[in-house]
């Protein structure tokens, strides 16, 4: 059972790390119960980012990780078949309006006028007029409102790990949206995201026929990540010995990515039909200047470069794309994959992102196109409903915590 076969590779990472259930669950901030229940095929997590967490914590090498993941993937997939979730059913079309009854008009013989009754017809006549073009006037909003017409397609958006999708064929998006929201301004000073702006709302069937999973802390390790922070040295607390830690650690110091922001998207179908994503666009919200603060990197001392992603987006450019780039395998060869993609409940797709950025703030969204049968449409990958956000720090003063205090260096971007 594919639920007991990731059990069984979660207890043996437990058991070669020598930690106990309360040393793990204190690391990752999760209770001990969770563990024990992961551990013993009770229960499979929702998400994959704590598995990967675990996986990390406990030392687990790259082909290890690859190979948890995907049977990660098979056992959530198992525990949705168990689950029989429901297919939300599409809401019923309202009824149209009623063509309004006509009113029968019944001649009469004009009664003697009395002097300036001429006048008073006219205006009578007028005024009713006005009331007639009135109520034409809200009827015809009534239909309007009541029924649903042709429209163009819009986005539907993850909440956090899973994303969903219109049904409805769209035409490639632009690399510049009409408008989107962008995220919500952090409480206290730090690097303000850009003004917000209008979304289109999901459309309201959004049912589709395939999830996305988002890991959007994509790094085997802090090596090249960085963090823009308006606080100084002095105020920046010592970066966490584990890289499941990186995330929370950058949000106390209210640091948003800087230079790079590295995205791990994992597609599955939800039963066997296959779903085929045709290509992935990225959308810009808002392009600005970075704001002024200094950089900070969880890392020292790390030399070398990492792998590249599957897919490089330069948010620099007039219309960024997501290029194809080489990816290494567990084999150690270089292997360059681009779409077309085909997914299934038991074939899903990883594809890696890297979207980079010199010396801009940019907000942006990530839309992949895809085709099931006789349907197709459009999906979109945010940040839990919001864009994701990528800060340049060309410019920036950079700093390495050398193990006592926060040091300058030059990024290695």
């Amino acid at each position: 059972m594919e639920s007991d076969e990731f059990a069984g590779m979660l207890r043996g990472l437990k058991e070669r790390s020598g930690h106990s259930y309360g040393v793990l669950a204190t690391r990752l901030h999760v209770s001990t119960s969770t563990l024990h229940r992961y551990c013993h095929g009770a229960a499979v997590p929702t998400e994959y980012a704590p598995v990967e967490r675990f996986a990390r914590v406990c030392g687990a090498n790259g082909d290890e990780l690859v190979a948890l993941h995907r049977c990660w993937l098979l056992a959530d997939a198992a525990r949705r078949r168990e689950a029989g979730t429901a297919t939300p059913r599409p809401r019923p079309e309202p009824a149209p309006a009623p063509d309004p009854v006509p009113v029968p008009v019944v001649a009469t013989a004009p009664a003697p006028r009395a002097p300036g009754e001429a006048a008073r017809r006219r205006l009578r006549a007028l005024l009713g007029a006005v009331v007639v073009i009135g109520l034409i006037a809200a009827a015809s909003a009534f239909v309007l409102n009541g029924r649903r017409g042709p429209a163009a397609l819009p986005a539907a958006t993850t909440s956090g790990s899973a994303a969903t999708a219109s049904p409805t064929a769209s035409a490639p998006p632009s690399a510049v949206p009409s408008g989107a929201a962008s995220s919500s301004a952090p409480s206290t000073p730090s690097p303000s995201p850009p003004p917000a702006a209008s979304v289109p709302a999901p459309a309201d069937d959004t049912s589709a026929p395939f999830h996305v999973n988002v890991l959007t802390d994509n790094w085997g390790s802090p090596c090249g990540q960085w963090f823009l922070s308006t606080r100084s040295p002095a105020q920046v607390a010592v970066p966490p010995d584990t890289s499941a830690d990186v995330d929370s650690w950058a949000a106390a110091q209210q640091g948003v990515p800087g230079g790079h922001l590295r995205l791990q998207l994992t597609a599955q179908g939800a039963d066997a039909t296959p779903v085929v994503l045709h290509a992935a666009y990225i959308q810009v919200v808002s392009t600005r200047p970075a704001p002024k603060g200094n950089a900070y990197t969880p890392g020292s001392g790390c030399g070398g470069g990492l792998t590249p992603a599957a897919f490089a987006v330069d948010l620099d450019a007039p219309a960024p794309r997501a290029t194809a780039v080489p990816a290494q395998e567990s084999t150690g060869k270089p292997v360059l994959s681009t779409f077309p993609f085909r997914v299934s409940a038991t074939d899903p797709q990883v594809i890696n992102v890297d979207a980079a950025t010199a010396a801009q703030d940019v907000s942006w969204y990530l839309d992949l196109v895809w085709s099931s049968g006789d349907r197709q449409g459009r999906l979109r990958v945010d940040d839990h409903g919001r864009p994701f956000r990528t800060v340049g720090i060309r410019d920036a003063a950079a700093y390495f915590h050398d193990g006592k205090r926060w040091s300058p260096t030059t990024p290695d971007l």
